[in-house]
């Protein structure tokens, strides 16, 4: 073992590692104090800014100072701060839902569950049930609802930030009088976006029963989307409807263990009529994707929650075959870190 100092490269990024949680904090900090609101479009000095959200001027220009390092706004001059990107996303009148996805990344569950990766690794058990008593989409469903509602809204913003969502619509072509039934489709945001791009196709969204509330309003009754959809509280894992042309199983595969996936797949394929198309929207493991340290990440999260994991397309593709489906292939979709894995129903 050598006893040179170690690379500047390596020590910065032994540090920014080991700050890490703090980092997220502090962005979380600035959302509750509604920091990026309060900047708007043009910059704002430190003094302005503390009086705008209750704060006191020197510790909230050092939280600026930290978040800048980080890329969450910029110094222009003159004691002044500005939005960057980055920050900018965080607004709540943005669309992108990006705050949840840090509120969700602070959240109590998932800390407490990471502080078990060692016990994980070493047994290969999950740590969920062990720490909550029960897997993770009940506790979220029936033991905390609060948590549930930021999960599904951390899902809802990975629609819209994790995938290129116009490609993906348009990678799907729905031909005219064709049903697509988006399975575990959370508020329907890809559903909306596909009614709308597809005007002559109609939908399904398939929903635990407490989620079905919350979708957005375009679908709901007297939305502009209403009578083309078909809202159905159900559990894919007990039985899937029938009558639809194309099932749309998006980001939610990678949540179960095989033998959940082949059920699904199966329930799927004993419902539909033959030639509908079964078509999962995934993150291939092993991926030359710009979001592969975030497909690890969620691969080593699955031990942790419980059953899931992310998967090749040979997984795929036996997964199919396990649940009486023809593997058709697999399409990449622009700009996107996901793929399209596409079978039918003999």
């Amino acid at each position: 073992m050598t006893t040179e100092l170690p690379s500047l490269e390596a020590r910065v990024k032994l540090y920014q590692i080991g700050q890490g949680f703090a980092a997220l904090q502090f962005v979380q900090a600035a959302i509750d104090l509604k920091l990026p609101d309060a900047l708007g479009d043009e910059p704002r000095g430190i003094d302005e800014l503390a009086a705008a959200v209750g704060a006191d001027p020197d510790a909230l220009g050092r939280l600026l100072r930290a978040l800048s390092c980080i890329g969450f706004f910029a110094e222009a001059g003159n004691g002044k701060f500005q939005h960057t990107e980055l920050s900018s996303i965080i607004r709540s009148d943005a669309p992108w839902g990006a705050a949840d996805v840090i509120r969700f990344g602070w959240m109590h569950v998932p800390m407490t569950v990471l502080e078990h990766t060692a016990e994980a690794v070493r047994t290969g058990e999950a740590a969920f049930p062990k720490v909550f008593g029960t897997n993770a989409q009940s506790y979220f469903v029936n033991d905390d609802p609060d948590a549930g509602a930021i999960f599904n809204r951390a899902m809802t913003a990975n629609t819209l930030l994790l995938n290129n969502s116009p490609a993906l619509v348009e990678a799907l072509k729905l031909p005219p009088g064709e049903t697509v039934m988006d399975v575990g489709g959370g508020h329907g945001q890809l559903l909306v976006q596909l009614l709308e791009r597809y005007p002559a196709a109609t939908g399904v969204l398939l929903e635990l029963a407490q989620i079905v509330p919350g979708v957005d309003e375009r679908l709901r009754a007297g939305g502009s989307l209403a009578d083309r959809v078909e809202l159905v509280a159900g559990d894919c894992r007990e039985s899937v409807p029938g009558g639809a042309n194309t099932y749309l199983y998006k980001h939610m595969m990678y949540m179960w263990d095989d033998d959940t996936v082949a059920q699904i797949l199966r329930n799927t394929a004993e419902a539909a009529d033959s030639g509908s198309r079964v078509v999962v929207v995934d993150m291939l493991l092993g991926a030359d994707s710009p979001f592969e340290a975030v497909c690890t990440a969620v691969d080593l999260l699955m031990v942790l929650m419980g059953g899931g994991k992310r998967r090749s397309v040979q997984d795929f593709t036996a997964l199919f075959e396990k649940a009486g489906l023809r593997y058709q292939g697999v399409t990449s979709i622009e700009g996107d870190q996901s793929v399209l894995l596409t079978a039918v129903v003999p």
